[in-house]
């Protein structure tokens, strides 16, 4: 099974559903709505800068966070395209790989010279320096977009089209209410667990040193939030029960099926 079949069997209910060959299909302007959108709501804020109250913050979001958010929505409406067996034309990417970043860039040039000493712009050669760090940003969001379209849009997507047939009646098979969850899990986790645990070394040992935190075994780290490791136990404890019902579930009908034959 290539990538697209697996998309397709996570994303059509089940099963694939054979679509005939359409033509090429532009989809340059939702695309560009999303990007345009997407400046709009990173200039508040660039705007609202204020080094002394939030520490890097704003920046993060104009211009990691939110080209993230962009290109995992854009990527969705690629994989929609593909999964109805249409091609895009291709001159969509210059939205999200030139217009966006191009956008971004220019609307930091005014918070870093609103605020030279925050950004430690001293010389043309440091704003320069400053300027790739904020490329760099961009770029690695976009780049990001992926696992965020993997980890987020799909399973999200997946979990509509799972309520969609459940109210209108149908039986909806255990494995597509499980698998996004448990794809939805993994970032949800991995947050919860940065922000809960502290002064953890950025080495081979750091994902030890999680898994001793939510196992309450001492270790070399330090505990900044100590609900949150509730919090990641209790959502692992709810997909390991889940997984254990759906077994459950699943044996209980092959038996009675068994039975009827």
């Amino acid at each position: 099974m290539d990538f697209w079949h697996a998309v397709e069997t996570l994303s059509d209910r089940g099963k694939p559903i054979v679509y005939p060959k359409q033509p090429m299909r532009s989809i340059s302007f939702p695309v560009a709505i999303i990007s345009l959108t997407t400046l709009a709501i990173a200039t508040v804020p660039l705007v609202l800068l204020d080094p002394d109250r939030a520490d890097g913050l704003p920046m993060l979001l104009s211009l990691f966070l939110f080209p993230m958010i962009a290109g995992g929505l854009i990527i969705e409406l690629v994989v929609l395209c593909k999964l109805r067996q249409q091609e895009p034309f291709w001159t969509l990417l210059w939205w999200p790989l030139v217009v966006l970043p191009a956008g971004l860039l220019a609307m930091s040039i005014g918070p870093m010279l609103a605020h030279p000493v925050y950004f430690d712009v001293t010389s043309s050669s440091s704003a320069a320096g400053v300027m790739l760090t904020f490329a760099f940003m961009v770029f690695l969001g976009l780049g990001l977009s992926f696992l965020l379209w993997a980890l987020v849009v799909l399973p999200l997507r997946m979990l509509g089209l799972a309520a969609f047939d459940a109210i209108r009646g149908e039986r909806v098979a255990a494995f597509r209410l499980y698998a996004p969850l448990i794809l939805l899990a993994i970032p949800a986790i991995t947050l919860v667990i940065v922000a809960s645990v502290g002064d953890v070394e950025a080495n081979r040992a750091v994902v030890v040193q999680f898994v001793l935190a939510v196992l309450g075994i001492p270790g070399d780290y330090e505990i900044v939030w100590q609900p949150g490791l509730w919090i990641v136990r209790g959502i692992t404890l709810a997909l390991i029960g889940s997984a254990i019902w759906a077994r459950a579930v699943s044996g209980a009908r092959n038996k009675r099926n068994t039975g009827e034959a």
